[in-house]
C-alpha cells in the first residue's frame, strides 16, 4: 500500500491527515499509511486503518502458529522428538541432516552434495517429515535424547553428543543410568547435559530427590541450567537436599531442606 512519510516533529499533521485528508486514498478506498521517523530516519511509528492493522495482525499470528509443531492424534503415544526434546524449545527438532544420505539414495539415487537445489529441498522437507511422526519409548518409559558436553580431556575443544535418558516429573530434569562400581548407578542431568548429581543405587530413590531438589530450587529453569545460575545458598541447599534424599535412601537422620527464595 503506498505510504507517506513525516519527520517526527510533524507527527501530530500526519495523523490530522489520516483521520481528515479524503484525497489520500488508494482505489480501494484505503488509507495511505503514514510512517513516522525520527532525526536519524530511524522508524518510529507507523499509522494504520484498522482494516490493515487487523490483516497484518491476522498474517503474524498465523505465521506464528505454522511454525508451532502440532501432535497427531492419530500416532499412538509416547515420545515426540519436537514436543519431549530439550532441545526443542530452541532447535524445535532433533538434527536431520543424518537422514540426508540415505533419503538422498532412496529418492534419487546419488550422494545429497550431488542433487540440485531443488532435489535437496525435498530430501529435507521429506526428512523433517520423518522426525516430525517419530515416536521413540512407545512403551511409555519416558526414555529422551539430551545433549551432552563431552568430558572427555583428550578433546581439543568442548564436543556434544546425545545420550538417553529417562523424563521425570520435574520439566528439565531427567535420570541417566550407568554402569558403577556396585552395578548401575543412576545420574541427574538437566536438560542443557550437565550432570547435576549421580551415585542413586536405584532409579526411584534418584527420581524422589530430582522432585525434592525441584522444591527446594523452585526459581532454576532446570532446562537450561549449569553451575552458573547458582549461588552459594543454593549450592548448599542441594547439598543438603542430596544428604536427605540419599542414594540409599531417605536418611531420617537430616532435615528437611526448605524451599530456597529468590535472593
Amino acid at each position: 500500500m503506498p505510504q507517506i512519510s513525516f519527520p517526527l516533529d510533524k507527527a501530530h499533521q500526519a495523523l490530522d491527515e489520516f483521520l481528515n485528508d479524503t484525497d489520500a486514498v488508494d482505489s480501494h478506498g484505503n488509507r495511505y499509511s503514514r510512517h513516522i521517523y525520527d532525526a536519524q530516519e530511524n522508524g518510529v511509528a507507523v499509522i494504520l486503518s484498522n482494516k490493515e492493522y487487523r490483516t497484518l495482525l491476522d498474517g503474524y499470528h498465523a505465521w506464528q502458529d505454522s511454525q508451532e509443531p502440532k501432535d497427531d492424534p492419530d500416532l499412538p503415544p509416547g515420545y515426540r522428538p519436537y514436543i519431549h526434546s530439550p532441545e526443542a524449545s530452541d532447535n524445535r527438532l532433533l538434527p536431520h541432516e543424518p537422514l540426508h544420505k540415505p533419503l538422498a539414495h532412496a529418492m534419487y539415487g546419488k550422494p545429497f552434495e550431488e542433487l540440485d537445489d531443488t532435489e535437496q529441498i525435498r530430501v529435507t522437507g521429506v526428512a523433517i517429515t520423518c522426525l516430525l511422526r517419530t515416536t521413540l519409548d512407545a512403551d511409555t518409559q519416558g526414555v529422551v535424547p539430551v545433549l551432552t558436553w563431552g568430558r572427555s580431556s583428550d578433546s581439543p575443544e568442548p564436543r556434544t553428543y546425545w545420550q538417553l535418558a529417562y523424563k521425570t516429573d520435574v520439566d528439565g530434569l531427567f535420570l541417566r543410568a550407568s554402569e558403577g562400581i556396585v552395578g548401575s548407578e543412576w545420574s541427574i542431568v538437566t536438560g542443557s547435559g550437565w550432570r547435576l548429581a549421580n551415585g542413586w543405587w536405584s532409579r526411584d530413590d534418584a527420581a524422589r530427590a530430582a522432585a525434592a531438589i525441584a522444591r527446594v530450587l523452585p526459581y532454576i529453569d532446570w532446562m537450561s541450567a549449569d553451575a552458573d545460575q547458582f549461588t552459594e545458598k543454593s549450592i548448599e541447599a542441594l547439598r543438603a537436599t542430596i544428604r536427605r534424599y540419599h542414594f540409599a535412601g531417605i536418611r531420617e537422620d537430616q532435615a528437611e531442606p526448605e524451599p530456597v527464595a529468590v535472593d
